[in-house]
């Protein structure tokens, strides 16, 4: 018997091996998209879009790994029910409990994995992708400005350096303006005070520093003279001999690769979800989204296995042709279910509002 749980169990992890990769890399092809907005925006060299890559694999395996379940146990006993195998297993005395239960060991296996992917994995490279988008970002801002040009780039920020050099490592700007000219409106949601026209900062030098944790660029800058205007019109103008200024780098919704509950760790999520009462409806229905959908994406393994064992031994005509096709339909209606369910949820957490 246990040599027949062992065969079962070979045949059902062959399939389920090749379709766990062929569903990686079809979901990975979906997932190039969150990157290829900072990839075409920038000339990122091969290191970094490496790592952006490599960090953006493991997100596809909770969603790979049940339907490579599902293709590896009908394929494998759709192969057994076409050579008769399973016929003569039966006429054996063989029940079908004993040939489901290697199969179920080895879908309750997937299910670990997939949790530990789900869980822990997933939220982890998440995170780093972020952080290494984020580095590149600020890293690239800093470096690439150029002399004698006006830079629009920052947000509501004009920047003029006279000459940029580098120093040892450091890189030093010389003879800088940065004109802030951030609409009222703004500026009233930023709780600074301050009339209408634009804050004028002139500098002799200054250094530029990456941050990216704050998504900004912090400037230590020497001999500066600000002017801007008051509520009453009023010009106010400031000198200091030495001032650290930030500035932006981009907009987050340019900067943001993904969604900041997807990089959460799954205990923090918890926290997030069932102890925080100041969080508002939508950022707490996308985190109670976020946390219910790492715990149901490993029970899908279990599920499709209790679905593809009947399927997979009913079927004696066609083989692993049939078990194909027929893992084809049953993972777009699956894929297909997930999102309609998810969007049906988000719709009805809105209506209660």
């Amino acid at each position: 018997m246990r040599l027949l749980s062992k065969a079962i169990f070979r045949e059902v992890l062959t399939s389920a091996t090749l379709g766990s990769l062929l569903f990686v890399f079809v979901l990975f092809l979906r997932t190039i998209e969150r990157l290829s907005a900072l990839l075409v925006k920038t000339s990122a060299p091969p290191a970094v879009v490496a790592k952006l890559f490599l960090y953006a694999l493991p997100a596809t395996i909770p969603f790979a790994l049940p339907l490579g379940v599902l293709v590896g146990i009908l394929i494998g006993l759709s192969r057994m029910s076409a050579d008769r195998e399973i016929t003569a297993m039966r006429a054996s005395g063989i029940s079908s409990v004993t040939v489901a239960r290697p199969v179920l060991l080895f879908a309750s296996l997937a299910l670990l994995l997939t949790a530990l992917a789900s869980l822990w994995l997933t939220p982890l490279s998440l995170h780093l992708e972020s952080m290494v988008a984020r580095n590149f970002a600020a890293a690239q801002l800093t470096g690439n400005i150029e002399s004698r040009i006006f830079d629009e780039q920052f947000p509501n920020t004009v920047l003029y350096v006279g000459n940029v050099r580098t120093v040892g490592k450091e890189i030093v700007w010389r003879q800088v303006f940065i004109g802030d000219v951030t609409p009222p409106d703004e500026l009233k949601q930023q709780g600074k005070d301050r009339g209408d026209g634009p804050r004028i900062i002139v500098a002799e030098e200054a250094i530029p520093h990456a941050d990216p944790v704050n998504n900004r660029i912090i400037l230590d800058m020497k001999n500066v003279r600000s002017s801007e205007r008051d509520k009453d019109g009023k010009v106010i103008t400031t000198a200091a001999p030495a001032q650290v200024e930030a500035l932006q780098a981009q907009k987050q919704e340019d900067l943001q690769v993904n969604k900041t509950v997807q990089e959460m760790d799954t205990g923090p999520l918890y926290r997030r979800v069932y102890h925080r009462h100041d969080l508002s409806h939508e950022d707490y229905v996308d985190a109670a989204i976020e946390l219910h959908q790492r715990f149901a994406l490993p029970l899908a393994c279990v599920l499709l296995a209790l679905v593809g064992i009947p399927l997979g031994i009913s079927s004696q005509k066609g083989g692993k042709s049939a078990a194909f096709v027929l893992t084809v339909l049953l993972a777009f209606l699956y894929y297909l279910g997930y999102i309609t369910l998810i969007e049906i949820g988000r719709a009805s957490c809105r209506e209660r509002v």
